[in-house]
């Protein structure tokens, strides 16, 4: 078994997230900092990232009008950030196929994408329904199937028919109908100190898990095309396979990962949280 290095990269935030969108059926919880993150992994053979993040100006300026203030950096200036240049990726898995997931996959040309059959199955059902199905795709990737295609004339991409090995390691376990059709959870066994889950948005924040106030009854994510029921049994299954510690479920929109892991703040207000440092590598956390 490897051991892989953990880091959770943030490329940007908005200041005044309403927390109805996270917690479902739960309309007065106020509005908090959120960051946009996604995950680094490597150890001695692989370099993966779980999602890319996206830049786009224009989206940019429509989240700083909606949720205050906002920032952001381009994903692969954070990869360099990190130690890496966005060429060395060798892999990506994608949690699922939303912008701010991933939006940024040709800034990594030379790496294998996998994502989720059904996830793209149901992406391209979706464009043919009529427009007024239209929220199946607001928030979606629209180019991500074209690009996949091109890279699987190379052999650089991979629709995932289902559970899967990814490599020494790392499984990819899907989601199906939970926040999307096709969603995944990335696995990651290490020999020095356990599992980690990445949980792409399938947990936002760890109260999903752990219930708002840590009152233990878990609270289903919203902004969900699938169903409460399935996520519910889902992320059951994925915290019991961590024996119910939800703070091995990764999350990418969870301000809590700066103070759960060592982790720096950058000038810009821009985090990065070191989950797991395998033998060889450089921490990023100062001192």
């Amino acid at each position: 078994m490897s051991d892989y290095s953990i880091w959770i990269l943030e490329y940007g935030y908005v200041d005044q997230f309403p927390a109805s969108n996270l917690f479902n059926a739960q309309p007065n919880l106020g509005r908090r900092r959120m960051p946009y993150c996604f995950g680094l992994l490597r150890s001695a053979d692989h370099c993966i990232l779980v999602d890319t993040g996206f830049w786009d100006p224009v989206v940019h300026d429509r989240l700083n009008k909606k949720y205050g203030e906002t920032y952001w950096q381009p994903p692969a200036e954070i990869v360099r950030r990190a130690g890496v240049r966005p060429e060395a990726i060798g892999t990506v898995v994608l949690t699922h196929n939303h912008f701010d997931h991933a939006g940024c996959v040709p800034a990594f040309p030379n790496a294998h994408v996998y994502i989720q059959e059904e996830e793209i199955a149901s992406f391209r059902a979706s464009q043919q329904l009529p427009s007024r199905f239209g929220f199946l795709l607001n928030t979606c990737q629209l180019d991500l199937p074209d690009e996949l295609d091109r890279r699987a004339a190379d052999n650089l991409s991979t629709l995932v028919p289902g559970e899967a090995a990814l490599c020494d390691g790392i499984r990819l376990r899907p989601a199906f109908g939970t926040h999307t059709a096709g969603s995944q959870f990335v696995v990651v066994d290490n020999a020095a100190d356990g599992r980690w889950i990445f949980a792409g948005d399938n947990m936002y924040q760890y109260e999903n898990v752990e219930g708002l106030n840590g009152d233990g009854v878990m609270a289903p994510i919203a902004m969900t095309t699938g169903s409460a029921t399935t996520w519910l049994h889902a992320i059951d299954s994925v915290a019991a396979s961590v024996d119910g510690d939800a703070r091995r479920i990764l999350p990418f929109h969870e301000r809590n990962v700066w103070t759960q892991f060592p982790s720096v703040c950058f000038d810009d207000g821009l985090h990065v949280a070191e989950v797991s440092l395998a033998a060889g590598h450089r921490s990023l956390i100062p001192g």
